[in-house]
């Protein structure tokens, strides 16, 4: 049995399947996929045979191709059931795959999106024009480009900011809600409900937002707690840590402009 991820240190997405890898101690074989500008990995031609979105991750198991995260942290959990990361009662999986169905309901487009006006155009803004017209030439995702140019330009400014703070703000508030009677998200265990969106709040904070909910103290200690996770530690925090220096100071500089769209949100 093989288990090989085509996947990038930094990606929510990539993220949130080594967890469960880690979490089902399960060996894989690591394709780091370098997505900086100089290299652009997720545009070579040999990748894109095997995920012509031209994203992370990418699961190859034995030879067959899985793609799109939540699709493959479902996959795993199929494949490998124990320790089990799905709940049993069918009323509660159905709960569990709510929360995961957010991801692709717009909360990843969003996650991007903040990360792009906040700190990631700043990549873009000092590269090399024709580096970067050629980046966004490559990209087969043209939601993304289209998005990734209009914020790239107007950074915090950006019309399209304002709800991907909303929508954020919205989903920490009802997670500290749901928290309020047990421990996870769905019903009494750790399930691919906490894995898949703890990551997205790490990501925030690793923008220098978390202020924006510190009066959240039930979703600030369910994150505590799924970091302290020997998994998380292996699965995350050991690929490297995502709060560098620029991102630290840009997050700073527009977090008040920020902070003014969270609290009209």
């Amino acid at each position: 049995m093989t288990l090989e991820l085509y996947h990038f240190d930094r990606s929510t997405a990539a993220q949130k399947v080594r967890l469960v890898l880690a979490e089902k101690n399960l060996d894989w074989e690591s394709h780091h996929i370098e997505t900086n500008l100089d290299k652009r990995d997720q545009h070579d031609p040999d990748y894109l045979k095997i995920n012509p979105s031209g994203v992370v991750p990418t699961l190859v198991h034995d030879g067959k191709v899985i793609r799109e995260s939540n699709v493959i942290l479902e996959y795993l959990e199929d494949a490998f059931p124990f320790p089990p990361l799905r709940p049993e009662d069918p009323f509660e999986r159905a709960q569990m795959r709510l929360w995961t169905r957010r991801i692709d309901d717009g909360l990843h487009v969003d996650s991007r999106i903040v990360g792009q006006c906040i700190a990631m155009r700043y990549r873009f803004l000092e590269a090399d024009p024709a580096v970067v017209e050629q980046h966004y030439r490559d990209m087969p995702e043209t939601v993304r480009r289209k998005n990734d140019l209009i914020n790239n330009e107007m950074g915090v400014d950006s019309p399209l900011l304002p709800d991907a703070i909303a929508t954020f703000k919205s989903l920490f508030r009802e997670i500290d809600t749901t928290l309020a009677d047990r421990q996870w998200l769905v019903g009494d265990m750790f399930s691919l409900a906490d894995i898949s969106l703890v990551v997205y709040v790490n990501r925030l904070a690793s923008f220098q937002m978390a202020p924006l909910w510190d009066d959240l103290e039930r979703l600030k200690d369910w994150n505590a707690r799924i970091m302290t996770r020997p998994t998380y530690i292996t699965a995350v925090t050991e690929w490297g840590d995502t709060t560098s220096q620029k991102r630290v100071e840009l997050g700073q500089q527009v977090f008040p402009k920020v902070k003014a769209l969270w609290e009209s949100a």
